[in-house]
């Protein structure tokens, strides 16, 4: 069986933590798709805060909390 990505918001740089499209100002579910969609790098098993690239940078929303192990929704 031959398993693929798909594009759908969820994996899209245009999405937020509250699920809302920050390039149509809308809210999407995770199974929607649009035209516009800009593929973002996807969490996997070994996704964490220890390999995210916000990690120590101003762009790091939890810095006191950020720690290898946990996870957050700006992993990237």
């Amino acid at each position: 069986m031959e398993v693929k990505s798909i594009s759908s918001c969820i994996n899209c740089e245009n999405i937020t933590s509250s699920f809302d499209c920050s390039k149509h100002q809308i809210e999407v579910d995770i199974d929607k798709v649009c035209p516009d969609h800009t593929f973002k790098r996807s969490l996997t098993k070994e996704s964490n805060c220890s390999n995210c690239k916000n990690l120590s940078t101003q762009s790091c929303p939890n810095p006191n909390l950020a720690a290898e192990g946990m996870l957050c929704f700006s992993w990237a």
